[in-house]
């Protein structure tokens, strides 16, 4: 939490005042304690004095002695006996106690002059007591004369000055806030402003300084150095942010899914890439565990194992949530301090690349069979011959026929393949023009209507307005063979096939729909794959080579359209292309 600023100037001001007013008080305290000493001394050395020179007198008279000093006078005898005093009646002066114990009185009574300070018991305050013995023939003490006063004067007077001392500090210390005040906040106020400056540093805005004269003494020194701080800052949390700016735009444009977990696993960074492939979001997952939030037992051991073992590692991984994925990952620790404080897993989607390479096996597979069963047609007819069928009149015309009728499909197999192979390598480039689909649909309609004939099938062009679409005519002409050759031959006989043709906003459709079998839905998805048949038997039957809907697939996307196929068991088929609308 901050502090509130404009607190230093009173601070300021406070401190001086205080010392200042301390530095009185704490030497007029012991003035007020020597002067107190110094009185009491003075007093000390004057009753000494008065009863140096009361003890030479006799007869001793105490009220004598205590009207000429003004003062106490005790008359002790050499046993510590009182024998009188000024302040005592002749009933008090019975009833007094014996003084030889009273240390002044003790050391008088042995020769010496002597004074003390205590409270009276007698009279119930401080008093000063000096004590003289009184000597009489051969140096014999006779007796002792004591002389006390009262210290409360001096009480009073050490507590004046007491009184002037504390009052003189308090002066001091309101006149020096007074003065002091502007001086501190004269001193305070760059402080304040480098404090300021300094908050807003903490909150962000890098580009805070202090401004303003600062003297030329440490506060200068001290600005400066601020300055050069937050420009330090500023350019390192610039340079932090471009980089920062530039790591999100390329990891927010790679290809590749991209998540770092922590030395815990807990997820510190998922990349746009990866939230498509795994359907997570980022910021539902930043924070938890990677295993709670991608599910994933192969991913788990792999962070686990670059964790553990702080190396690099990788392997391929399959993922069958919100689909069926292939992955390459590769994961290395992050390291700090030379410890593995993390992992960064890069997974590499090769799902395309895995069904392209099963697509391709597939593919020769297909190829093979699809030749093999020819071939080993011709073969065998040609080895009947060659074994002695040839010389049989009667069979031997069909079985020429039947090499002859194979060796057209072998060689129809193979210009379909060399066909969907210019294709696919962008070889055929179509040459798109304004072209009139209707009339293209009669036309082809045209050609095949002796073969839905003997076939006893219907076909027909639904009557309709011309349709302009942008195509390459050859190729369309190819397409609609294709689909209505299919319908035709999937068609029993007193069936219907119907050429439509439709304008839907920029696109120009066609259809094509007929009253076969139909297509299960579960092949929908896969009929216009190479070689890829519904009914393999029937297929054969019907002359097909397995390729004719690849082929049409790949011709229309090559125009730009699209193609797709609705289908119902029974009730038939019908197959769409769109073209762009010229």
């Amino acid at each position: 939490m901050s502090r509130p600023a404009g607190r230093f100037a009173p601070r300021l001001a406070l401190a001086v005042g205080g010392l200042l007013a301390a530095a009185i008080g704490a030497l007029g305290l012991a003035f007020a304690e020597t002067l107190g000493r110094e009185l009491t001394g003075d007093l000390t050395r004057s009753l000494l004095v008065q009863a140096r020179l009361a003890a030479r007198e006799a007869p001793l008279v105490a009220d004598a002695i205590g009207a000429a000093c003004e003062c106490r006078a005790t008359v002790i005898s050499p046993d510590g006996a009182v024998l009188g005093d000024s302040s005592l009646d002749p009933e008090g002066l019975s009833h007094a106690e014996n003084h030889r114990a009273r240390p002044e009185v003790a050391s008088a009574l042995d020769g010496r002059e002597a004074s003390a300070v205590r409270r009276s018991a007698t009279l119930g305050a401080h008093h000063l007591y000096a004590a003289a013995p009184a000597f009489g023939p051969g140096g014999a003490v006779r007796g002792v004369v004591r002389l006390s006063l009262p210290l409360t004067e001096v009480a009073h007077r050490v507590s004046r000055a007491r009184r002037f001392v504390l009052w003189t500090a308090l002066a001091v210390f309101v006149a020096t806030l007074l003065l002091a005040w502007p001086l501190a906040r004269a001193a305070g106020r760059p402080l304040e402003e480098m404090a300021a400056v300094a908050r807003r540093l903490a909150a962000g805005d890098y580009g805070a300084r202090v401004r303003g004269p600062l003297g030329g003494d440490e506060r200068a020194l001290l600005g400066e150095t601020l300055n050069a701080l937050a420009a330090r800052v500023e350019e390192t949390v610039g340079e932090l942010s471009r980089d920062r700016s530039r790591l999100a735009a390329v990891l927010d444009q790679m290809a590749e899914g991209v998540v770092a977990v922590d030395a815990e696993g807990r997820i510190l960074l998922v990349n746009p890439a990866l939230s498509r492939l795994l359907g997570i979001d980022p910021a539902q997952a930043r924070g938890r565990g990677h295993l709670e939030s991608l599910r994933h037992h192969g991913l788990a051991e792999l962070v686990g194992e670059v964790l553990r073992g702080g190396a690099p590692a990788a392997r391929e991984l399959r993922l069958f949530s919100p689909e069926e994925l292939v992955f390459d990952a590769h994961a290395a620790p992050l390291l700090q301090e030379g410890r593995a404080a993390g992992a960064l897993v890069v997974l590499h989607d090769i799902t395309r690349l895995r069904r392209l390479e099963q697509v391709r096996r597939d593919f020769v597979a297909n190829v093979s069979h699809e030749l093999r069963t020819p071939l080993s047609s011709i073969k065998g007819f040609a080895e009947t011959l060659r074994e002695g069928a040839i010389d049989d009149k009667e069979n031997r015309l069909g079985f020429l026929k039947t090499i002859e009728e194979q060796a057209v499909h072998l060689s129809q197999l193979v210009d379909d393949l060399l066909d969907l192979s210019s294709i696919e390598s962008g070889h055929r480039q179509p040459s798109l023009a304004p072209t009139d689909l209707r009339a293209l649909a009669v036309d082809v309609s045209r050609r095949f209507a002796p073969a839905a004939a003997d076939r006893g099938v219907t076909l027909a062009t639904l009557p309709g307005g011309p349709l302009t679409g942008l195509a390459d005519a050859e190729q369309v002409r190819r397409i609609l063979a294709n689909l209505i050759d299919n319908a035709i031959k999937y068609t029993e006989p007193g069936g219907r096939v119907e050429i439509s043709l439709e304008a839907w906003d920029a696109e120009a459709v066609v259809s094509v729909r007929d009253t076969g079998v139909g297509i299960p839905v579960e092949d929908l998805s896969r009929i216009f794959e190479r070689f890829y048949r519904v009914d393999k038997s029937r297929s054969r039957e019907a002359g097909g080579t397995g390729l004719g809907l690849a082929i049409v697939k790949h011709l229309v996307e090559a125009q730009g359209g699209r193609v797709w196929v609705e289908s119902r068991q029974p009730g038939g088929s019908s197959f769409f292309f769109s073209l762009r609308a010229a």
